[in-house]
This record gives C-alpha cells, sequence and structure tokens, in this order.
C-alpha cells in the first residue's frame, strides 16, 4: 500500500513569482527559509508523489461549471496558464498520477463524495507557486485536487476536513508502494477585488493556524462568517483544513509573516 508520508501547507501568494520586489529583504528571509523547511521534509521523508489541494482561479475552469470538489485525471500538465506570473506561461510540465487520482474517486463514492472527474486542466499559480519553491526541478510525480473556495455556496469547513480525511483514506488504501505528501494551498486572510485589498487580518491568521496546530474539534467548528471576515481570500483556508484532516495528527507552524496584501504563513502536520 502507498504510505501518506507528510501533510503541509503553505500560501500561494502569487508576487512571489509576478512581482518580488513586494516584499522586504526580511519577509523574504522568512518566506524562503520556510519553503526550505518544507523542501527539507519532503526529502526526509523520500517523498515521491504530491497531492496538491488547491482552488482554479477561474483561468482554466468556467465559473459557470465550477465544481466544489475536482480531481485531475490527466497524465500530464503544463502551466502556468497566467501570463503574467514571471513564469513563461506553459513552459513546466509536470507528470500526474492518473491511477492515484482514480483511487480518489473510488474512494470519494464509497465515502459519499460527489466528485467532478476533470481533464485537459492547465496549471495556475494555484498549484504553481509553492512547487516553484518546493520542488524547483518539477522531479516528483503530482495529483492536484480542486477544491471550490471561490465561488458560493462553498463547502463547510467541516465538509473540507471530511475531503481531507477522504484523502487520506485513498491515499493509505492504494496499492502502490509510493510514498506521498499532501499540501494544501492559499490563504491566509486577503482580499481580492474589493476596496479592502491590501489589509490583512494577523490576529485571525495566528489564531486559525493555532486551530489548525491544535486539529481538533474546534477547527472544523470555524464558520464560513468567521473566514469571510477575513477576507474573500481567508475561504482558501479551506485547502488548509483539509491537508490537516489528511494527516489527522498535531501541526506546527513553520514559518509567519504579515506581509501586505496577505498574511502569508505555511504549516505541517504529524501522520496520525
Amino acid at each position: 500500500m502507498a504510505e501518506l508520508a507528510c501533510a503541509m501547507a503553505a500560501i500561494h501568494l502569487p508576487s512571489l513569482l509576478s512581482a518580488p520586489q513586494r516584499l522586504t529583504e526580511a519577509q523574504w528571509a522568512a518566506i524562503r527559509g520556510g519553503f526550505a523547511v518544507l523542501r527539507e521534509t519532503l526529502t526526509a521523508h523520500d517523498v515521491d508523489t504530491i497531492v496538491v489541494i488547491s482552488d482554479e482561479h477561474f483561468n482554466t475552469l468556467d465559473p459557470r461549471c465550477y465544481p466544489s470538489f475536482g480531481v485531475v485525471t490527466d497524465r500530464r500538465a503544463q502551466g502556468p496558464v497566467e501570463s503574467w506570473l514571471g513564469v513563461p506561461r506553459g513552459s513546466i510540465d509536470v507528470a500526474l498520477v492518473p491511477e492515484l487520482a482514480e483511487a480518489v474517486l473510488e474512494q470519494g463514492m464509497a465515502d459519499r463524495f460527489d466528485l467532478t472527474r476533470l481533464s485537459r486542466i492547465q496549471l495556475d499559480h494555484g498549484f504553481l507557486t509553492c512547487l516553484h519553491f518546493m520542488t524547483p526541478q518539477w522531479d516528483h510525480d503530482y495529483v492536484w485536487l480542486i477544491q471550490n473556495c471561490v465561488l458560493p455556496p462553498l463547502p463547510s469547513v467541516r465538509r473540507s476536513y471530511e475531503f481531507g480525511q477522504m484523502v487520506g483514506r485513498a491515499i493509505r488504501r492504494w496499492e502502490s508502494p509510493r510514498r506521498v505528501a499532501v499540501l494544501g494551498t492559499g490563504g491566509l486572510s486577503h482580499w481580492v477585488g474589493t476596496p479592502e485589498a491590501g489589509r490583512i487580518d494577523e490576529a485571525f491568521d495566528r489564531r486559525v493556524m493555532a486551530l489548525l496546530g491544535e486539529n481538533g474539534p474546534a477547527l472544523t467548528a470555524l464558520t464560513h462568517d468567521e473566514l469571510e471576515a477575513a477576507g474573500n481570500g481567508a475561504h482558501e483556508v479551506r485547502n488548509w483544513v483539509a491537508a490537516a484532516g489528511a494527516a489527522g495528527g498535531a501541526g506546527e507552524v513553520v514559518m509567519y509573516e504579515p506581509v501586505a496584501g496577505c498574511g502569508s504563513g505555511m504549516m505541517r502536520w504529524q501522520v496520525a
């Protein structure tokens, strides 16, 4: 059987690639240090496959047809689809693992999740940004699971946690010798396309990361309104919640910086 070796989460702030000058040297030192810890975690656990849980930002998927939970089943994918990300468009080509994607689809059906099969999906910054720093040679295999964090009505935080638990079961029951990591991307507090853009809520960020670290009932008691109050982009915390659900164990904060425009953090969890 496959082994769920580790689980982690990180921001996918696109300006890390498109506008790095917006960050101070101290902020960059913290962010690069955090990604180094996550990269070393992959190496220490001998990970060969990374399951990425993120939202898709209407670059490939149409808001008129957007799943609550989607599973990309292609064998390869290219990106970035965005022309402004600071990486040549379509220059990254990654190997996906459709066999594991199918295992997630099967486990989802068994666990009463109505998952949507997706193909011919180009990679956007939700998938690429973290991995640009964590696996810069793109020498792992990947699976992309897309969770709706952008288009109301959104899954509840509890449902996102249950989604992660289901993904963890699918990995553990998959008949393969692979060693798998789960990576949730997005968040933390930020506003996109609203008058509040540029603000963050540091108190919210630190409270949510503490709950993610405890990884107990208080985490799944978070409400939609609590996330909404920290910005429409804060709903991407659901991807971190899913990673916590997959792991099941306690988490630790790898780094946090109150970067203007997006509360910026990283975490990793013990695998129960």
